[in-house]
């Protein structure tokens, strides 16, 4: 079991040496870049470790199936995932150009605070998000003068959600394959190793 774990751990150290900023990095959120980091790290243990737990055993030709149908749902799941979260990344977030010309994404709300809708009757021309924040309220800092605490909250709670389906349908697909895999190659090499011995 010890060397199940630390075999386990290795080899997510080293998909997520691969891997893992790309995952980290998707769809970036600057100000919870921390937070998606170590979430995917934690989901990802689990998930693997899992998927160990619950492949060990006899790989009889009806669980195969059920490996490959879990797979193509797994899959499926992980595109429906990724398109939820693209959605809410969009609608959630608005990116602000600071003094280096370096573009950030940071969480918005969906409901306007008192001040800023006084501002935004003030000043007709200003139409985007990042405008309102950058001319109005001088930086992300502020956000909280421009849409409710709770609204902001909202999208946060959508985003972190949507962010860990991914990693799970991600992380649960790798595993799978990842243990399966290695399983159907070696028993046919088995196979071909016993042809071998029955023609000579």
């Amino acid at each position: 079991m010890i060397q199940l774990l630390k075999s386990r751990a290795l080899l997510i150290s080293v998909l997520f040496g691969l891997f893992g900023n790309a995952l980290a990095q998707l769809l970036v959120i600057d100000e919870m870049t921390w937070y998606y980091t170590a979430l995917a790290s934690l989901i990802s243990l689990v998930i693997n470790l899992l998927a160990t737990f619950l492949l060990r055993g006899r790989n009889t030709n009806r669980r195969r199936n059920y490996v490959k149908l879990f797979c193509l749902l797994t899959f499926i799941g992980l595109i429906a995932t990724v398109y939820l979260h693209t959605k809410y990344f969009m609608a959630g977030t608005f990116p602000y150009s600071g003094y280096d010309e370096k573009v950030s994404y940071y969480v918005k709300g969906t409901e306007y605070t008192p001040l800023a809708l006084k501002f935004k009757e003030e000043h007709p021309e200003i139409q985007s998000d990042s405008d309102l924040v950058h001319e109005g309220f001088g930086s992300p800092s502020e956000k909280d003068r421009v849409w409710t605490a709770q609204s902001i909250d909202q999208n946060k709670l959508k985003l972190i959600s949507s962010y860990s389906l991914v990693v799970m349908f991600f992380v649960g697909l790798i595993s799978v394959l990842l243990e399966v895999i290695p399983k159907s190659d070696g028993s046919k090499g088995h196979i071909a190793r016993n042809n071998t011995r029955v023609v000579t």
